[in-house]
């Protein structure tokens, strides 16, 4: 496939749910160019399967999501061969399309993004959740955006190209876009070095150095609910919610609240009619624990630090 026309740039900004740092619209914008996936690895809750809708919405183009399982295969995102089908249309005499494979092969969302060669963003999430199998397989297509329908007969070739355009070797048209693909992982497993090496990468951290931009989260993602909270809310909560992170740090928790955590706190509080300021990092209640934290060992290494500090 030819190297693909320009994108519009990302900026980060233009979304009306998202806030990216410059470097991270930068990093996305060298991987659209250089036609190489974004692997985008960040704690829980900080944006990095909403990193791909924000692109796809700021640049007017088309979002697929496949969410990977323990149980996928490479070629789930490529294609889709339905041997049940046909195994069921061959106890019918009179169907005679069972004689062949062809008519029971579908692209699947990334198989069909590489085959239409149109602007579109591909988000592949959870990459780490499934065989370490499913990356080595993915490397060549990753590669060189082009893959073999290995369970069409080369004898189809002909006819699966004439009934579905496209034949046991699947590529882009002449002058076509290479999609924009994403993958997350949440380092469940270490990713094999191959398929490291034929992708970009950036880090979404906790933007706790730049209240200002939390606070522009939070806002967008209200805005998008239509909700009407007042900016002494959400500028208090922001500095609340990076105190109790610092905590929840020194405390060794394994899940700090992050931006989805805050966004959801921002609004509990506007709905109780309480004042961010009113809220003592030292004595969370049990309403504010429930909304920032996730694990229970962290609610209570949270809770016996609370009880300490009562207790001077």
């Amino acid at each position: 496939m030819p190297e693909p026309p320009a994108y519009a740039d990302f900026t980060g900004k233009r979304s009306a749910h998202y806030v990216a740092a410059p470097h991270t619209a930068t990093i996305v914008n060298l991987a659209i160019r250089l036609g190489r996936p974004l692997l985008v690895e960040g704690e829980a809750g900080c944006g990095k399967t909403c990193l791909a809708s924000a692109i796809a919405e700021e640049l007017g183009v088309g979002l697929t999501v496949m969410t990977v399982k323990s149980t996928s295969q490479a070629k789930d995102l490529l294609y889709r061969f339905d041997a049940l089908r046909r195994l069921q249309d061959a106890q019918d005499p009179a169907n005679t399309s069972a004689r062949q494979v062809f008519p029971y092969i579908e692209l699947e969302p990334l198989g069909h993004a590489i085959r239409e060669g149109k602007p579109q963003v591909v988000l592949i999430d959870e990459v780490d959740k499934a065989d370490i199998d499913f990356p080595n397989d993915l490397l060549d297509v990753l590669d060189r955006f082009v893959f073999d329908i290995e369970d069409l007969p080369r004898t189809e070739d002909d006819a699966c190209r004439a009934a579905r355009g496209h034949g046991r070797h699947v590529a882009g048209p002449e002058g076509g876009v290479r999609p924009i693909v994403l993958i997350t992982s949440n380092r469940e497993k270490q990713l094999p070095e191959p398929f490291l090496r034929r992708c970009l990468y950036v880090q979404l951290d906790f933007p706790a150095n730049d209240p200002a931009m939390l606070a522009e989260i939070v806002r967008k993602n209200l805005d998008a609910r239509a909700e009407a909270i007042s900016d002494e809310l959400i500028t208090g909560a922001v500095e609340r919610l990076c105190r109790i992170r610092e905590r929840g740090r020194e405390l060794g928790m394994q899940k700090l609240p992050a931006t989805s955590e805050l966004v959801d706190w921002v609004r509990v509080l506007h709905w109780q009619g309480r004042k961010a300021e009113a809220v003592s990092v030292d004595a969370l209640d049990a309403v504010d624990q429930a909304v920032l934290f996730k694990i229970r060992q962290d609610i209570e290494r949270y809770r016996a630090r609370t009880d300490d500090e009562a207790g001077r």
